[in-house]
């Protein structure tokens, strides 16, 4: 199997910058599937697998209210996962600041992806921008669209062309084995 694409040696950073300060984004590898694939299950858990697989077929404005209603479902995920790109702390969700300040604590975001004066508002759209361009991302998805369109995966997804049979009537109900396994 070739592995076309840029390798660590060619490979350049792409850079956000907010104020004078420069964020090179990190490479990104097999846990960030990981990260991202937990936030898609949350999206969907969150809505109709179907409204998912259409997504390419929603005006902007009906993307935006299911980001804007979903975003509160996995928002700390996503932070943490924009964070770790940078190389920012993720910081705390707003109950863990709230319980911290009760406890006359000073606000543990400070200096952190959460903290406005280090990463205002703004900024995660430049971020996602610049993951869209990532070469990392590109290659996966020049790889995946190419795994998806060869001749295995359509044989491993197509129908059986085997009929199916009904079971027989003495294996109605929990058998042995699943007896077993509770």
């Amino acid at each position: 199997m070739s592995t076309k694409g840029p390798g660590p040696l060619v490979w350049v950073a792409p850079v956000l910058e907010i104020g004078d300060v420069k964020y090179p984004l990190r490479r990104l590898g097999l846990m960030d599937i990981e990260a991202l694939t937990s936030i898609v299950v949350g999206a969907s858990r969150f809505v109709d697998r179907k409204l998912i697989a259409g997504m390419d077929k929603l005006s902007a404005q009906q993307i935006g209210s299911f980001v804007i209603e979903y975003l509160p479902n996995a928002f700390d995920e996503i932070v943490a996962f924009l964070a770790t790109v940078i190389g920012l702390d993720p910081g705390c969700s707003r109950d863990a600041v709230e319980k911290k300040k009760s406890k006359g604590k000073d606000d543990p975001n400070i200096g952190t992806i959460r903290d406005p004066n280090v990463f205002p508002l703004g900024s995660e759209v430049e971020l996602i921008t610049l993951l869209t361009e990532h070469q990392d991302v590109l290659n996966f998805f020049d790889k995946f669209t190419a795994l998806t369109k060869s001749g295995i995966v359509k044989k491993l997804t197509a129908p059986s062309s085997e009929p199916s049979t009904d079971s027989k009537n003495d294996t109605a109900g929990p058998t042995n084995t699943s007896q077993e396994d509770d």
